[in-house]
């Protein structure tokens, strides 16, 4: 039934917005829901309106939560639900590659949430980076004194402190490009685990899966210069540097992980052992090294070396 999936979608938004760990699931499940509708409606102009129809009912649940909680529910619908739905709907054509619709997915998420920020920024005259960035400094005594009881050592609490505050200063910095990397982790999410959920296994996209998932050629093109002028430059050049720098590393890492899982699936590795491998690459400094991993790939090619290699095994092992 297409007419229930704008409240449900609304509803998703607004405990999004209410219960921020539990968003990385509720947010790409509406939207592959929201997508799905569109999909099932007989003619392609009713998917618009009903996209729309998302945000009344993520501020209206949102008022639960106050003003504050009505705000944040709808630029989560906007944002997260609603657009790249729409991208879903409209990017699921025949001969299209699913990289190409998180691609598109995350585009259609960072205008909406840069609009949302911007908006704030005009409507109440403050940075919303630096206003968060207070919030967060006022939580900084209760989180500490809250490990303590709980018998942290200090050397633990000054190594926690330490990293508290870069996440302070980070988000006071680079909200827009943490914003956007959040798009394309959301996105990533929408297309290969909620996919068959929003309807893609129906769709006449061209086989794939995430361990053929590659970047465009215009972000390692963007990467290399952005990095020079993060590294060279000061002020708002390295500032803007270096917003753009983090989405790119972002996909990038996305890209490092795909490599991962193409090896998992060649050795036909089984859950217990691919768990504690994804655990690895998620704890820092590794990601790091995964996205270097992924802008290198666009150079080398990691995964077709392999296939290459092992027609090649395949071929002499046939002709002997």
């Amino acid at each position: 039934m297409p007419f229930l999936a704008p409240p449900l979608a609304g509803l998703s938004a607004a405990l999004a917005a209410l219960l921020p760990p539990v968003a990385p699931y509720l947010l790409p499940a509406a939207a592959a829901r929201l997508a799905r509708a569109g999909r099932e409606m007989k003619s392609p102009a009713a998917v618009f309106p009903l996209a729309a129809a998302v945000l009344p009912f993520a501020t209206a649940f949102g008022l639960l939560g106050g003003g504050t909680g009505a705000i944040l529910a709808a630029t989560c619908a906007l944002a997260f639900v609603a657009l790249p739905a729409l991208g879903l709907v409209a990017g699921a054509t025949a001969g299209r590659r699913r990289e190409e619709l998180v691609w598109l997915s995350a585009a259609l998420s960072g205008v909406g949430a840069l609009g949302a920020i911007l908006a704030v920024a005009l409507v109440e005259g403050v940075d919303p980076g630096a206003f968060l960035a207070l919030k967060l400094d006022a939580l900084r005594p209760e989180l500490i004194g809250f490990y303590r009881n709980n018998g942290w050592t200090e050397e633990t609490l000054a190594a926690t402190g330490a990293a508290f505050d870069r996440m302070r200063d980070l988000v006071a910095w680079q909200l827009p490009g943490l914003v956007l990397a959040g798009c394309a982790i959301h996105a990533a999410l929408l297309v290969y685990a909620f996919g068959r959920r929003a309807g893609l296994e129906e769709a006449p996209l061209e086989p794939g899966s995430f361990a053929t998932f590659r970047t465009p050629l215009a972000a390692a093109a963007a990467f290399i210069p952005a990095g020079a002028l993060a590294a060279l430059a000061d002020g708002l050049a390295a500032r803007a540097a270096v917003v753009i720098l983090i989405p790119l590393g972002t996909l990038f890492f996305l890209r490092g992980m795909a490599i991962i899982r193409a090896l998992l699936d060649r050795g036909r590795v089984g859950l217990l052992i691919r768990a504690p491998v994804y655990v690895l690459a998620v704890q820092m400094p590794i990601p790091v090294l995964v996205a270097i991993g992924g802008l290198l790939d666009e150079f080398l090619d990691f995964r077709g070396r392999f296939s290459r290699r092992e027609e090649s095994d395949g071929g002499s092992g046939r002709r002997e």
